[in-house]
């Protein structure tokens, strides 16, 4: 069973190197342990980790601001993907987001993440832009994905 748990200063440091662990296994320009710190001192941040049989399997950070949500980071540990964990995640940022009153959800994403961006599609997200070099790493463009909230909360 996939149990979610919000991150807070005082849990982070508990599980921080196994949310840095999967964020290391998942992209090629990781963000380090001071860049979660630093998510959970905003006001706008939300950090979100799922949690099978205490362990970390995945997590969400993302913004609340303006009536919308901004996916800032989202990833799951690649042993655990394609189990419903990124669905949960993502479920639970959508329900924090209809609750507060926003009406859409935005990220970015590499077009070379073909996993990620299927994913998007099939909650619905669609590409309404690109930020050309977006990635410092690989100056790769990003293409922008949004999707409207409705008021159906998701799983």
């Amino acid at each position: 069973m996939i149990f979610l748990a919000k991150l807070t200063r005082d849990n982070f440091e508990t599980h921080q190197k196994e949310i840095v662990s999967i964020e290391q296994r998942s992209f090629p320009s990781p963000w380090s342990s001071e860049a979660f710190s630093a998510e959970l001192e905003r006001p706008i941040s939300h950090l979100w980790m799922a949690q099978m049989n205490g362990e970390a399997v995945g997590y969400i950070c993302f913004w609340l601001v303006a009536q919308e949500i901004h996916l800032m980071n989202f990833a799951v540990h690649p042993v655990w993907r394609r189990n419903g964990v990124g669905r949960k995640l993502m479920g639970k940022a959508l329900d924090i987001g209809l609750s507060a009153g926003a009406q859409a959800v935005s990220l970015e994403v590499r077009p070379s993440n073909t996993g990620a961006r299927a994913f998007y599609q099939e909650l619905g997200f669609t590409v309404i832009g690109r930020r050309p070099r977006y990635y410092d790493d690989t100056n790769e463009d990003a293409i922008i994905m949004a999707v409207p909230l409705t008021t159906e909360p998701s799983d």
